[in-house]
């Protein structure tokens, strides 16, 4: 009797060691097999794992076997998915092809900028960066989020003054009744296709992006980014 309870005990601990060694991660792939992800990171708060799919964010707990979508914000305020969010973006942009940008200004200060030429903040970006040429040096790479916007980044790409091109685009002297210069040209097919690969690297979704001084800002955020170029 007593070997038969013994062997019990044993078989009841093996069980609970096996359970036991479900990871998170683990029990997260078997719930949610369509979901695919990048990485998988706990959290500061216990019991919240953070999934990253690539593309978003979101937030996994394995206690209720659940996914929560949203942003996590910190008490003192901070949006702390966003900022997660903006370090993974980050990575994807180390050693973009610059020397593919439209390159303004001449200012020690490097700013990656990804934009749509008919977005209102990029536009209001354009008015806060455009008298600031000679502290700091724009690296436009361009993300069409329309049809009037791809056919302006084109007359862009096909100018031969490329930066005076942006200048008039984004001020808006081409918004009504222009004529686009929209040349049938292989280099210009090719600098378009080089901008479409630094966005998806980039992972960039919305415009305006920036990347100053290894930080993205995602937006116009003028306080973050005077802060960025103060530093």
């Amino acid at each position: 009797m007593k070997k038969i309870i013994l062997f019990a005990l044993l078989a009841l601990l093996a069980a609970c060691s096996s359970m036991q060694k479900t990871t998170p991660e683990e029990q997260f792939k078997k719930s949610f097999p369509r979901h695919q992800f990048e990485s998988f990171d706990e959290t500061s708060t216990k019991g919240v794992y953070e999934v990253y799919d690539g593309r978003r964010v979101y937030y996994y707990l394995p206690e209720g076997d659940v996914i929560l979508l949203g942003s996590m914000i910190s008490k003192d305020n901070r949006n702390l998915t966003q900022e997660s969010m903006a370090d993974k973006m980050a990575a994807g942009m180390k050693n973009l092809p610059l020397d593919k940008a439209v390159i303004i200004g001449s200012g020690k200060t490097q700013v990656v900028e990804f934009i749509d030429p008919n977005c209102y903040y990029c536009r209001m970006a354009f008015n806060f960066f455009r008298h600031r040429k000679n502290d700091v040096t724009k690296y436009v790479f361009f993300h069409p989020l329309s049809e009037n916007s791809a056919k302006k980044i084109r007359h862009i790409i096909c100018s031969k003054d490329r930066a005076q091109a942006y200048e008039d685009v984004m001020s808006g002297k081409l918004d009504t009744n222009a004529e686009f210069n929209l040349c049938a040209d292989k280099a210009a097919d090719d600098l378009e296709q080089a901008h479409q690969q630094a966005s998806s690297r980039a992972r960039v979704q919305a415009t305006p992006l920036f990347y100053i001084k290894g930080k993205v800002v995602p937006g116009f955020d003028q306080p973050a980014l005077e802060k960025l170029l103060a530093e």
